[in-house]
């Protein structure tokens, strides 16, 4: 027996789904792509854009004494860039400017330095005239990467537990810190050099955080904070001629072992320093793709994208979990050392 014709209605239908699920495919194809090629095809001359012709360029580099920050700042030497340790505690920052000199012994010392600046209390008035004492110096980067929950022990705890001047530290220390030093330093980075507009860069670290935890809330406000302060500047800088050669690029890391993260971490965290050359090569990836935000571990981004589809009950119970974790880790080792 001859073949029905399929009604006009249907075969409609089918033809739309068959092009959604194309598209779908396309897409997922188009992304897988697009990860691969950040994550494993990285420069050979990590952000060699922002580096000047006739004298060396530095990175100003906030809570640098240790973690990311000094992670960042060891990889930003071995790509010939000057580095400006930024941190509260002066004691610190020397060492850690000592360890990176013996690790760079072929560099000159000098393009090692450092800047004692506290981000809880500094007025505006004492960041511009610490600033000033950099004038001689070319920065072409700013790494806004100081960050934490500086509040009295436990750390991990409710909101209600919280005084006004542990809401103020969380919030002076990871936001309002960050967005002065940006506002200071933006004419340095957007300044013509020989003449000409050579490009500049901001890093600003988010943290997955952002999405919100239980226990941290006031440290998960202020990486949301941070996370659309990066990639508003981005679209604002773009849309003058004048700034549109300063880059702004937001990095949210998700678990990164380091020495103030060093309990109820997941197995398989990268180290502060494996992520610091994670950020240093592939920032170049995420402004050529113009992106406003990057994922600098790989695994990072396969938990984001896992995180925007799971549904609400998922994502809480899997966050709460993690989190509960690391309270009972470092509330614990709290007890034992009080």
């Amino acid at each position: 027996m001859p073949k029905m014709a399929m009604p006009n209605a249907e075969t409609a239908i089918l033809g739309a789904l068959a092009g959604i699920g194309a598209g779908v495919v396309l897409v997922f194809l188009y992304s897988t792509a697009q990860f691969l090629s950040f994550h494993f095809i990285t420069p050979s001359q990590p952000l060699k854009k922002y580096k000047r012709a006739n004298t060396d360029a530095y990175a100003l580099i906030t809570g640098a004494s240790a973690g990311i920050g000094f992670g960042i700042a060891n990889a930003l030497l071995d790509q010939g860039f000057g580095v400006i340790l930024l941190g509260h505690l002066p004691d610190e920052l020397e060492s850690a400017a000592l360890t990176l000199r013996a690790l760079h012994l072929s560099r000159p010392a000098t393009l090692v330095r450092t800047l004692p600046l506290d981000a809880r209390t500094a007025t505006p008035e004492e960041m511009q005239t610490a600033l000033a004492t950099l004038s001689p110096l070319t920065i072409t980067i700013l790494i806004n990467n100081v960050g934490g929950n500086p509040i009295a022990i436990p750390p991990f705890r409710t909101h209600a537990t919280y005084t006004p001047a542990d809401v103020d530290a969380v919030i002076n220390q990871n936001a309002r810190f960050m967005a002065r030093l940006t506002a200071l330093l933006l004419p340095t980075l957007s300044a013509p050099t020989a003449g000409s507009h050579e490009r500049s860069l901001i890093v600003s670290l988010s943290s997955a955080a952002h999405i919100g935890l239980p226990w941290l809330v006031m440290y998960g406000a202020t990486k949301a904070f941070n996370r659309a302060f990066g990639a508003g500047l981005a679209r604002e800088l773009a849309t003058d001629p004048a700034t549109a050669h300063v880059d702004s690029v937001v990095v949210t890391p998700g678990e990164v072992r380091s020495q103030g993260n060093c309990r109820g971490v997941p197995r398989g965290a990268p180290s502060a320093e494996r992520f610091g050359w994670d950020v240093v090569r592939k920032v170049d990836g995420a402004v050529s793709r113009g992106w406003r935000e990057m994922h600098a571990h790989w695994w990072h981004g396969v938990e984001a994208v896992l995180a925007g589809i799971a549904p609400e009950g998922a994502l809480t119970q899997g966050v709460t979990e993690q989190v509960a974790a690391k309270k009972e880790a470092w509330n614990g080792f709290w007890e034992k050392n009080r």
